[in-house]
């Protein structure tokens, strides 16, 4: 699952012309909380979870997300793990709240939110119906612009 998420988020962001606008940071930042969206997931749903009421006040709403941003950040900035030794303060904490707020977004009570976000930025939902197919074409195309390499960013870079 999570490397689904992670091939088809690059994939989208490639065929709809996302990635060109995205710093390698940001790119860096999008893969990272794809392959972190679900970090120990206990198999069990939100509303299940919220009948335990220690997890449920400790963490009131998006209760998984929010352990799975903590978990991930609680597992890169370990010291045998050091991901994120290397970042300034300013860099750790804008990486955080990038990758956090990418998680939280995978909410699934949010979901119908943001799918009316994404179709009203891209028209009516006929339209929207058709943006996967065009995309995938102009994706596959010979012609299509291959987007930069992904370089993992050092921590000292001024991206």
């Amino acid at each position: 699952h999570v490397f689904d998420v992670m091939q088809t988020s690059y994939a989208l962001s490639i065929s709809t012309g996302i990635i060109h606008s995205l710093s390698a940071w940001e790119r860096f930042e999008l893969l990272t909380a794809c392959l972190c969206h679900d970090l120990e997931h206990p198999g069990v749903s939100t509303p299940f979870l919220e009948q335990a009421p220690a997890l449920a006040l400790a963490f009131k709403d998006t209760l998984l997300e929010k352990h799975h941003a903590l978990r991930a950040f609680e597992v890169m900035v370990d010291r045998e793990v050091g991901l994120l030794e290397g970042l300034s303060t300013e860099r750790y904490y804008s990486f955080r709240g990038a990758v956090s707020r990418a998680i939280l977004a995978t909410d699934i009570s949010k979901h119908e939110g943001y799918l009316t976000l994404v179709n009203a930025k891209i028209g009516n939902e006929g339209e929207a119906a058709t943006f996967g197919a065009e995309s995938q074409t102009a994706a596959h195309s010979p012609a299509s612009e291959s987007p930069a390499p992904l370089d993992i960013p050092s921590g000292n870079s001024s991206e």
